[in-house]
């Protein structure tokens, strides 16, 4: 099996944005991942609710809705796009909406910032990326970084479970040309007890992490070329804190995360340490539901 015959790239993107300025990445990122990919996009904004026009009794005109306001404000951050996207604006829940629309639109990918638009719509996106990376059952893709060119750098996070496996192998079919590292972080295998020497307990974790490390992904269903591509990074330390560390010197790299679990319930991979390096990550990160028969 070769890297291209491996590749499975999605059906069709959806762009999420709030219409904030640093949307504006992700949308970069949006079009760069469909042409490289030729696959169609849909973008989709979603009003408050709540908004209604502003009162201003001395005109004359009816003033436009804020649906009407959300997607000709769309449609201007569209134009002159290399890649021609449908417009879809909607009104309701941010997070319910934005799964609607990936189902009907046959969505393999949604793509979203983390920006704000306070004037246009108190229900943002930064909110709620949380509960789409929970509720999502495609990959979504959280874009932080300005677009340089496609992704040639992956790391995989990894807590060793059949969730994060699934992670790395739908990353791999996602960018088969891309150099990958699966990380994990580690601690020691025992209470340190008093008048143990620290730094050898530190060895044995890394010892005994490296050895489940390899077995973990020997069962990974990878091309041979993708196995030769592939590096391992284990680190003692808090995981969260530690991708933070690597986002600040490799920005350009992006980061993957499987979830356990569907619905309200599910869990991101290694718990509540992911969702924080979700909230702390300085670069782009692949959140990756499990298999669907999982």
């Amino acid at each position: 099996m070769n890297a291209s015959a491996s590749s499975s790239p999605p059906p069709a993107l959806l762009l999420a944005t709030d219409l904030g300025p640093r949307c504006d990445r992700a949308l970069d990122r949006c079009v760069q991942l469909a042409r490289q990919w030729n696959a169609p996009a849909v973008a989709l904004t979603v009003v408050d609710p709540s908004q209604q026009p502003p009162l201003r009794p001395f005109d004359r005109q009816p003033q436009p809705s804020p649906l009407s306001v959300a997607e000709r404000r769309l449609r201007c951050d569209l134009a002159g796009s290399p890649v021609a996207m449908r417009v879809r604006v909607e009104q309701g829940d941010v997070a319910d909406k934005v799964i609607a629309a990936a189902q009907a639109e046959g969505s393999g990918l949604v793509v979203t910032g983390v920006a704000r638009h306070e004037a246009l719509s108190r229900i943002v996106l930064g909110s709620t990326v949380d509960a789409l990376a929970r509720r999502l059952p495609v990959p979504l893709l959280v874009v932080r970084c300005r677009v340089r060119g496609p992704y040639l750098q992956v790391r995989v996070a990894t807590d060793f479970s059949d969730a994060a496996r699934h992670a790395l192998e739908q990353a791999a079919r996602l960018f088969p040309q891309a150099r990958f590292t699966v990380f994990h972080a580690f601690g020691n295998p025992y209470p340190v007890l008093a008048g143990m020497d620290a730094g050898e307990a530190r060895r044995a974790g890394h010892d005994a992490a490296q050895r489940e490390m390899l077995a973990w992904l020997a069962e990974a269903d990878l091309p041979q070329d993708t196995r030769e591509r592939i590096e391992l990074a284990l680190a003692y330390g808090d995981a969260a804190h530690l991708l933070s560390q690597h986002g600040e010197r490799c920005p350009e790299e992006l980061i993957v995360m499987g979830t356990r679990g569907r619905g309200a319930l599910a869990t991101l991979l290694l718990g509540s340490t992911a969702q924080r390096a979700l909230e702390m990550a300085e670069g782009d990160m692949l959140v990756i539901p499990p298999a669907r028969d999982a």
